[in-house]
């Protein structure tokens, strides 16, 4: 809800990482006492009441980067594997096979968790976020299967991809938006908010003082800058309306797309790829976004 010029108290928050929840707190300026903690763990009947609810559920085993386990459930005691969102909410928790609650859960399963609360709270609004991949064509019967019982409950859900770059962020993040609302109280006068021209890159959005330990070593600024037979690369085009970043006029920085664990060179770009879960460790063999700094 930072940005937006609505009044509103946050009621509660679900964070089980305790560095996650140390900097969601600093970030927006919320009490750390009113973190529930391990979802799975929280009962949704005694935590405080709220009106408007924010989130999604991990996203790793619906993303294309991940495993791509999607909402499967194992039972430990039959082996039986089954989609928790195909059984009614009251028996989720027993193998339709066996009766076991012997039951591994991937990750992005915890949507039936999100469920859980707002079934429990109904909440006059939600917004819920996942990768785009949970829409395709894969996982789609699960998210047909969660939008399903979202209407079940008395919502109508309102969705669309939206990508980060058109709405003022130069990064290329595509991700599934659901809009949640209560039937009684739904006009139908929602809409998603329509592009906005991109007037800003990647390097507006860089910091003027980077730590030397995030600079790539010598040797792999010369492997990358060294000519290469076989393949000829080309800066792509500035982007219309995105000027280009001059730092005090002795260094100029743009934006790189780079492989082989930035070895190569791959072009220029004025948005970000999108962030995967192993970028903390380096530039690996697929192609991530770097920033060039020339010194004139």
């Amino acid at each position: 809800m930072g940005g937006t010029n609505l009044d509103y108290r946050t009621a509660l928050f679900c964070e089980f990482d305790r560095y996650a929840a140390e900097s969601y707190c600093a970030v927006h300026g919320v009490d750390p006492t009113l973190n529930i903690g391990d979802i799975t763990k929280a009962d949704e009947k005694v935590v405080p009441d709220f009106n408007v609810m924010f989130g999604g559920s991990p996203c790793q085993d619906f993303s294309i980067a991940g495993k791509q386990g999607g909402a499967a459930w194992t039972c430990k005691h039959c082996g039986h594997v089954y989609n928790p969102l195909e059984a009614h909410y009251d028996q989720r928790d027993h193998c339709p096979k066996c009766g076991s609650t012997e039951i591994e859960k991937t990750r992005s399963s915890l949507l039936v968790e999100w469920l859980r609360f707002l079934r429990e709270k109904k909440p006059r609004f939600a917004i819920y976020e996942n990768v785009k991949n949970i829409t395709g064509s894969r996982f789609y019967a699960t998210f047909n299967l969660f939008v399903k019982e979202l209407e079940d409950y008395g919502y109508n859900v309102y969705w669309q991809v939206l990508n980060a770059k058109h709405y003022g962020i130069p990064q290329n993040r595509e991700r599934v938006y659901c809009v949640i609302i209560r039937k009684d109280l739904d006009n139908g006068k929602f809409k998603f908010p329509s592009p906005i021209p991109l007037k800003k890159a990647l390097v507006d959005m860089l910091e003027d003082k980077v730590d030397e330990r995030y600079y790539l070593p010598d040797d792999k600024v010369a492997a990358m800058i060294t000519p290469r037979s076989d393949k000829s690369v080309t800066p792509s085009a500035p982007a219309e309306e995105v000027p280009q970043t001059t730092t005090a006029g002795t260094c100029s920085l743009a934006g790189v797309k780079l492989s082989k664990k930035g070895t190569q060179f791959e072009g220029y770009c004025e948005t970000a790829l999108t962030l995967l879960a192993r970028d903390y460790k380096g530039f690996g063999n697929q192609q991530m976004t770097g920033v060039m700094e020339h010194n004139e």
